[in-house]
């Protein structure tokens, strides 16, 4: 790594630049007011130091207009006037997701990794539609400043709507203090003075031309509040398109039965038509509330599981899957990659020609199984009428196999006390034993909850704490 300067750039084969920061410790006074950046720390290569350091809270903010910004120190994920722990309604891990923008950058505005280098564009201004999975409740907004110098915006403003055609309301209309010399990781953040209900964000930044010499960019946007319902669970089967990720050609079959998905990625033997030349892994995963398919790839030849995701844009045509490796929490540990879906499709993923089970088969080859389709009532242990497919067809397996001992195993993320996510997964656990005992297992069944002690992935951000937030079959 090139150390000798405050950033160095290291261009992957995938064409991306990652930005490496050093420690810094950057005052900057603003209006006024003293406005500290954060340290950030890249990652070394002992497993004890996998926990990046966080910017520093620090940063002006202004209500709605017309009343004049003001400051505030309040952290951004500070609980809000419902009582209830906001979440980043705008990030990929809620399914939030662009509406009429070309090309992928948009993606590391709001993929929530924590040192994720955020958009850089040409030109003064930078214009972002985001649609919510459905009408959020929205406190507070930050904004990230740029890892580049004299690149972050002079200035911010996010608008809301109830359609993407408008009309727009300003909620947020704000100068960013100090841009012209503002380091990485200073944090604007915009607490409302009301809060206000958006099923749509746009958010618009820019300086003037003497202003923006490199363009302009910035590292990442929120919108902190309470993530409105999405009206149905998407519906996501289909054949798909990736140039990463999956393999050479990039194919990607998914099956849906409730909230539960299924599927695999394959060569094939042509594009026209689309044919399975090559099963080289299976993917099982399950759609959450938010509407984003938190998913493990299994590769066969090597018989591992990467955990990762899929958001789908609002009219299903374009879709962005991430998948988390080695050091999740960075972005150097973050393979992502834009796609398309083709269609409806007739392949399977059997080369016999019956329907594919792929969670059948990771059960069997590694010994467990995510049911990332279970989902459940928010904070409780009942089951969501989405999960019983899931079930149902994994009591169908489990009845073939009635000498099999399996433990339900439930986990949690590491939000809330370590009690308290004991027993919500314990209860969890039970519930989902005791349903597939209902629908007829009589096999051996153990139901146990181990709470945040294992996590898949570092529960750093909001997607990965999404991750660790399952259920499992476990077969000895």
């Amino acid at each position: 790594m090139r150390s000798n300067q405050e950033y160095s750039e290291l261009t992957q084969p995938s064409g991306r630049i990652l930005r490496h920061r050093r420690p810094i410790a950057l005052t900057l006074l603003a209006a006024g007011v003293l406005l500290v950046a954060g340290c950030h720390r890249k990652h070394e290569a002992t497993a004890s130091e996998t926990a990046a350091s966080a910017p520093v809270d620090a940063a002006a903010s202004a209500p709605p207009a017309p009343p004049a910004p003001s400051i505030t120190a309040a952290p951004a994920s500070a609980a809000s006037a419902t009582g209830v722990e906001p979440v980043d309604v705008a990030s990929l891990s809620e399914g939030a997701f662009a509406v009429g923008k070309s090309g992928s950058d948009w993606f590391r505005l709001v993929d929530g990794v924590p040192d994720s280098p955020g958009i850089q564009v040409n030109g003064n201004q930078y214009e972002l539609v985001l649609a919510l999975p459905g009408e959020a409740r929205i406190d507070s907004f930050a904004f990230v400043s740029s890892p580049q110098r004299q690149v972050t915006p002079h200035h911010v403003k996010v608008e809301t709507a109830s359609s993407a055609n408008g009309p727009w309301n300003t909620a947020y209309d704000a100068d960013f203090p100090g841009a012209d010399s503002v380091g990485p990781g200073v944090v604007l953040r915009g607490p409302l003075q009301q809060p206000v209900q958006a099923s749509f964000l746009r958010l618009t930044l820019s300086s003037s031309a003497d202003q923006a010499p490199y363009g302009i960019g910035l590292s990442r946007f929120s919108a902190y509040g309470t993530a409105g319902a999405a009206a149905s669970v998407r519906q996501v089967a289909g054949l798909y398109h990736f140039p990463l990720n999956f393999g050479s050609s990039g194919y990607v079959l998914l099956e849906q039965h409730g909230a539960g998905v299924e599927g695999c990625y394959f060569e094939s033997q042509g594009s026209d038509p689309v044919r399975v030349a090559q099963v080289l892994g299976t993917i099982v995963g399950g759609i959450d509330a938010g509407g984003y398919l938190r998913l493990t790839r299994n590769e066969q030849q090597s018989n591992t599981s990467t955990p990762g995701i899929m958001v789908f844009s609002p009219d299903g045509k374009q879709v962005f899957s991430a998948l988390f490796k080695a050091d999740a929490h960075t972005f150097s540990g973050v393979e992502e990659s834009a796609g398309e879906r083709i269609g409806a499709s007739k392949l399977t993923c059997d080369a016999s020609g019956k329907a594919g089970d792929a969670t059948a088969s990771q059960l069997e080859q590694t010994g467990h199984v995510q049911l990332y389709g279970v989902n459940f009532d928010l904070d409780k242990s009942t089951l969501r009428a989405d999960a019983k497919p899931v079930l149902d067809r994994m009591a169908a397996l489990l009845k073939q196999h009635a000498d099999w001992k399996i433990e339900v195993a439930g986990h949690t993320d590491s939000s809330g006390g370590d009690a308290h996510n004991m027993t919500l997964s314990q209860a969890r656990a039970e519930s989902v034993a005791q349903y597939l005992k209902s629908a007829g297992v009589t096999g051996t069944l153990t139901a146990k909850g181990y709470g945040s002690t294992q996590p898949l992935v570092p529960n750093t951000t909001d997607v990965l704490r999404a991750q660790n937030r399952r259920v499992e079959l476990v077969k000895p």
